[in-house]
């Protein structure tokens, strides 16, 4: 029979430990390095209840009154228009509409550049078909009232369309995620808006 130095089989046990430690705060950290914008997203969302008094209009140097309504109107496979298409130049700066944090930025078929951004009053705003994003719109991130998002394009299923920004608002229904949203009419809310 072999006998082994006192200590000498504790060795790699205690690496073995140190490593799983090192591991599962490694784990903890990136989850909550991960999470921490839809905590934020959260917060926001049950610390400012009352829904703006003033809106920004989302496209620089546009009007209210240069906007037509095209909320519920029919789309492709039986679906209703969730918002208002705002026409501009190609790479007309996109603003926000209102103040709030930044709950998605991904890339979409559908939308193409894309940003969620979660106001107060639970409305939660989209902005679609973007060309480009401005520099720092990363999810967690809050945004003022007239900030800049990103340019005007015609990204994702708008590719054959003239340029312009799909802005729909929608009231955020539930607590946690994931949202139930139900989509309001922007345009009686940009008619009341105001231009940057």
């Amino acid at each position: 029979m072999i006998e082994l130095e006192s200590g000498a089989g504790a060795t790699p046990r205690r690496g073995r430990s140190r490593l799983l430690i090192a591991l599962v705060i490694v784990a903890v950290l990136a989850n909550a390095v991960l999470l921490a914008p839809y905590a934020r997203a959260l917060w926001w969302l049950h610390a400012y209840r009352f829904a703006p008094t003033t809106a920004v209009v989302p496209v620089s140097g546009i009007l209210p009154v240069s906007l037509t309504s095209s909320f519920g109107a029919p789309r492709r496979g039986g679906w209703r228009h969730e918002g208002i298409d705002i026409m501009a130049p190609q790479g007309t700066p996109v603003l926000a509409a209102a103040d709030g944090v930044i709950v998605g930025n991904r890339p979409t078929r559908i939308g193409g550049t894309v940003l969620w951004i979660l106001g107060t009053g639970r409305r939660l705003y989209y902005y679609a078909h973007m060309r480009e994003l401005a520099s720092g719109m990363r999810l967690g991130r809050r945004v003022s009232a007239g900030e800049a998002l990103g340019a005007v394009g015609n990204t994702g299923n708008a590719e054959l369309t003239p340029p312009h920004l799909h802005f729909a608002i929608y009231v955020v229904e539930s607590d946690f995620f994931p949202l139930r949203l139900e989509a309001i009419d922007p345009y009686p809310v940009l008619q009341a808006a105001t231009t940057r």
